[in-house]
């Protein structure tokens, strides 16, 4: 049971961890982030069009520390009480918040329906946020899958947004209860949580994801940066330049891909998910996360942990949601 509690700790600090190493190089490409820093190794302060300091989360993490405060103050999935703190977070204040959730909780606040809020936004906003539902309900799955859906319907209606919140959840819950990787059975559990005709090729797409990790890392990730985007939107991939779009499908592929490239080394993951480029916060956050739940806490690099704004508070929140899940 403790290393279960390890892992509860290394998904919550591991989102937070991979968020900040990622934030300052958000829209930069591959070649932009190579020609100004090399290789990225620590947490920076912010290089470009925001400001903050060294450690700094955005709203990938703040939206996260909603949904797991949430899950232990209702022993479960609550969508009033969901909603009500994701209005709550309007007031943190939001740190780079997407528009799609931006937009969708500001009509919460003005007394709409999240049926008439949601925008049908294929973004990632959804699948940043999930992995607590994924701790949470690691031990039901259809528990997890629906409140994984609803948890993303309510400011994302777009299939894209929904079939990724699944795709992470169930990622998570089957990576906490893993001591070894079976590749083939991992790519095949989480391509059945999403084998669905609304769904169109997702469920494909993970499965391909094992000869994506034969080519050449820069090549796949290229090419992974830019899945599921069709016109009118411009495709990243078309550039060459290394651009993980903030598209939910192209995200939440890449940083599955970026994990499963060292799946025993969590610097490595994530650090690579970062130099990829495009929506390298995002990015970042869901491999730490994905890294987090399989390897624990103890191989999240310390210094990381120590930099990272918050982190006693966020350790502290994912021992509660162990405690919690135990207690039920």
């Amino acid at each position: 049971m403790e290393k279960l509690r390890d892992r509860f700790i290394g998904t919550l600090i591991g989102t937070a961890v991979g968020d900040a190493l990622g934030r300052p190089f958000e829209g930069w490409s591959r070649r932009q982030i190579e020609a100004r820093v090399g290789r990225v190794t620590e947490l920076l302060p912010d290089l470009g069009w925001r400001s903050g300091g060294a450690g700094q989360y955005t709203d990938d993490t703040q939206l996260t520390i909603a949904i797991a405060e949430s899950l232990i103050r209702s022993e479960g999935f609550n969508l009033g009480d969901l909603m009500k703190r994701f209005i709550d977070w309007l007031d943190e204040p939001p740190i780079g918040p997407g528009y799609g959730c931006l937009s969708s909780i500001r009509k919460f606040r003005l007394g709409y329906a999240w049926q008439e809020a949601a925008s049908d936004s294929g973004g990632n906003g959804t699948a940043m946020r999930v992995s607590p539902i994924g701790l949470f309900f690691y031990n039901d799955i259809p528990k997890l899958i629906e409140s994984a859906r609803m948890s993303s319907v309510i400011t994302h209606t777009h299939w894209a947004a929904t079939a990724s919140a699944i795709v992470v959840a169930r990622s998570v819950a089957y990576l906490i209860q893993s001591d070894s990787l079976d590749l083939d059975d991992f790519l095949q559990t989480i391509a059945a949580s999403v084998d669905d005709p609304a769904f169109e090729d997702y469920a494909q797409n993970i499965t391909a994801l094992k000869e994506y990790l034969k080519m050449d890392k820069i090549e796949a990730l290229i090419e992974l940066g830019g899945k599921g985007i069709k016109p009118p939107w411009p495709n990243p991939a078309e550039t060459r330049q290394g651009y993980i779009a903030a598209y939910a499908m192209s995200t939440t592929l890449s940083a599955l891909y970026c994990f499963l490239l060292s799946p025993d080394d969590f610097e490595k993951s994530v650090v690579e998910a970062v130099m990829s480029g495009g929506d390298t916060d995002t990015c970042g956050a869901i491999t730490g996360a994905l890294s987090g739940s399989y390897n624990g806490l103890e191989k999240i690099p310390e210094k990381w942990i120590k930099s990272t704004v918050n982190n006693e508070n966020i350790k502290q929140l994912a021992i509660q949601l162990y405690e919690t899940v135990y207690k039920l």
